[in-house]
């Protein structure tokens, strides 16, 4: 949780910058992007942690993560389903310096 806290503190202030800025400003995008990744995967880790502490039946994936503590009433399910989406979002945040090959900022 305190790297999790950690993440949304450094990203609180960036929360004005326009995408234009983002765009134009690859230091600001690694510092964004990385954040979000790290705060994206301790979600993952906690769901997975909160999952093992209650016994629940282990997810395929980590989206299914947040399905099951929404099924299991931990998270509302409404929101464990939007949430989900966040362990998509993360692998991309991992994946995209793979796929658009090594990015060296300006």
């Amino acid at each position: 949780m305190e790297k999790l806290s950690e993440c949304l503190t450094k990203l609180e202030p960036l929360k004005t910058k326009s995408f234009d800025d983002f765009e134009q400003d690859p230091y600001l995008r690694d510092i964004v992007e990385r954040n979000l990744e790290v705060a994206a995967q301790c979600c993952i880790d906690i769901a997975n942690r909160v999952i093992s502490l209650e016994d629940l039946e282990k997810p395929e994936d980590y989206y299914s993560a947040f399905i099951t503590l929404g099924q299991a009433g931990i998270l509302p399910l409404k929101f464990a389903r939007s949430f989900a989406g966040i362990a998509g979002f993360r692998n991309i945040l991992v994946r995209r310096p793979m796929l658009l090959g090594a990015e060296t900022p300006n």
